[in-house]
């Protein structure tokens, strides 16, 4: 989902912190059907076959994929997916869901395509990180605003090289809550180390939040938006989920 000119042959599209915690969090996994979408290059998506993972894999820009021994089918994750129902063990999509019209429509996919009791893991921009409300404070958005030149003359009029939408996490968890995930698990991808600077100031919204009624708190998602794997994290949190059977 990149430009074909900034990111040729076989390198993420994400950062390489993502791919190496997803390695890590599937190595204790029993191995099974696993779909990677969008794959990308498919340089994370070789990685798993050779785990010994039954890959597949799918992109919108399908003329971007390198990998060897694997093939990619074009898929749109503002549509249906080209696959049956209840295919799937694991789902990996990374740095994806933000580049769509409608992430409703893609977890509501995610829930068709995944067996019941198979997971999900899913990566977006810490938009709620510290750093980031603070750029929220200053700018009045979460994310850059592509620019319509951009759009125009780099990415050949395909919004789908674009962030679409700000999918912070309370959101994003009754999204997937409503079609049928639950939560397992938050990982960031690395620490960053100037984020200590912002501490102070994390401990005085922590003790608002502490204060917060029982009511609010869960209405916010405040008792997971202010761990530090989100409030403290890094770029990018990692959800893991399952989808209820």
């Amino acid at each position: 989902m990149r430009g074909e000119k900034k990111f040729p042959g076989l390198v993420p599209f994400t950062r390489r912190e993502v791919h190496e915690k997803i390695v890590e969090l599937l190595a204790t996994e029993r191995r099974g059907k696993l779909l990677d979408v969008p794959a990308g290059s498919g340089a994370l998506a070789g990685r798993l076959q050779r785990m010994g993972f039954d890959v597949s894999c799918c992109d919108i820009q399908p003329s971007l994929f390198a990998a060897k021994d694997l093939t990619v089918q074009f898929g749109d994750m503002n549509k249906r997916l080209p696959y049956r129902a209840k295919g799937f063990d694991y789902i990996i999509c990374l740095d994806g869901i933000e580049h769509t019209e409608s992430p409703f429509n893609t977890i509501r996919e995610f829930g068709r395509i995944l067996k019941g009791g198979g997971k999900l893991f899913l990566s977006i921009p810490n938009f709620l990180n510290i750093e980031r409300r603070f750029r929220f404070l200053l700018r009045g958005t979460f994310s850059k605003i592509p620019s319509h030149d951009a759009v125009r003359d780099f990415w050949k009029g395909d919004l789908s090289m674009a962030h679409l939408n700000s999918l912070g996490y309370p959101l994003l968890k009754f999204i997937m809550e409503h079609y049928g995930f639950r939560i397992l698990g938050l990982e960031m991808d690395c620490k960053k180390p100037r984020m200590n600077f912002f501490r102070p100031i994390v401990w005085i919204i922590r003790l608002c939040g502490h204060f917060t009624s029982k009511k609010r708190r869960e209405l916010y998602r405040l008792d997971e938006t202010l761990m530090d794997e989100i409030i403290m994290g890094g770029n990018t949190l990692i959800i893991v989920a399952e989808k209820v059977a």
